[in-house]
């Protein structure tokens, strides 16, 4: 398991550094540069690529990946899920992710 740093420049041995350095926004950057957990915004703003995400609500923090972050967060914000239907996030942040060798396809 890797464990989060506090440091949100990460060193040049981290796979993160390489999203980074190709211009891509890490989590840490983009999670205090939320967007609003709507579908215009969704549409606008979440890429169809592979990920890990967060929905914010004043109390409440869901985290959770994807391989196509728009797909997931508009199915989100469809109800699929009671809890976060629930706590009624109003923003989320994301973080590009490349998906693990070989799993590209596997789905049915």
């Amino acid at each position: 398991m890797k464990r989060l740093s506090s440091n949100p420049k990460p060193d040049n041995h981290d796979e993160s550094a390489e999203m980074v350095n190709s211009g891509q926004i890490a989590f840490a950057d983009n999670r205090d540069s939320k967007y609003r957990f709507q579908r215009e915004s969704v549409l606008l703003n979440a890429p169809e690529s592979s990920g890990i995400y967060g929905l914010f609500s004043a109390l409440w923090i869901h985290i959770g990946e994807a391989d196509n972050l728009r797909a997931r967060l508009l199915e989100h914000l469809d109800g699929d899920n009671p809890c976060i239907a629930h706590y009624k996030p109003s923003s989320f942040a994301f973080e590009l992710v490349r998906p693990p060798s070989g799993v590209l396809g596997t789905r049915s």
